[in-house]
């Protein structure tokens, strides 16, 4: 987790690490087995049909993870992106301040030989420059602020995007898959938990920030 000393705050939280992790876990082959050969009659034709069923199930819902891992993928690469942003303006925020501060000391002394006609223009100079790096401070605070806003929106439109009516009309059959794949229904499709998320669930959450 990167530490913003110069921004003093986390305009984007999130880890894409965790976003990339879950977005693999929607990857996944489930074998359906085949009827035994030789075997026949009722049983073996209702067996064929509920494994066909099973069949375009799964297809369905191979569908819709890889939806899913699409959407984590890209929200993963803004997150990269968006990081990489506040870096660079963390790093011009930790030089103004350093500038600022001793800016400060310099209107410091100029004041104490303001009453010293030769000082009276430094100690100006020293004014305009401080007040200069406030503004400039100002600037890429704002700036990280309006990156912040973007990106809380755009972690909002992620989520809505993988809670959509139709990721949430696969919900059972996605709990029904695997534990892993319940906790993991239960944080991209808003499916009902008795316990808090663990493992690729919890991952999701830390890493949408």
């Amino acid at each position: 987790m990167t530490d913003y000393r110069g921004l003093g705050f986390d305009p984007v939280p999130g880890s894409a690490e965790a976003v990339a992790a879950v977005s693999a876990r929607c990857s996944f082959d489930v074998v359906v087995p085949r009827v035994p050969d030789g075997w026949t009659g009722a049983a073996a034709d209702g067996l064929a049909t509920r494994l066909a069923a099973v069949v375009s199930e799964l297809a369905e819902v191979r569908r819709a993870m890889r939806g899913a891992a699409e959407v984590l993928d890209s929200w993963a690469t803004t997150l990269l992106d968006n990081q990489r942003r506040a870096e660079e303006l963390d790093r011009r925020a930790v030089r103004l301040r350093r500038d600022l501060a001793e800016a400060v000391d310099e209107v410091d002394q100029a004041g104490a030989l303001a009453g010293l006609a030769p000082a009276h223009a430094e100690a100006h100079a020293a004014v305009a420059r401080h007040d200069d790096l406030v503004g400039r401070l100002d600037e890429v605070l704002g700036e990280a602020r309006l990156l912040a806003r973007d990106h809380h929106a755009e972690a909002g439109r992620v989520a809505a995007r993988l809670r959509s009516e139709e990721a949430s009309a696969l919900s059972d059959t996605l709990t029904g898959l695997s534990a892993a794949t319940a906790e993991l229904a239960s944080v991209l499709l808003g499916a009902p938990v008795t316990a808090a998320p663990r493992g690729a669930a919890a991952a999701f959450a830390a890493g949408l920030g």
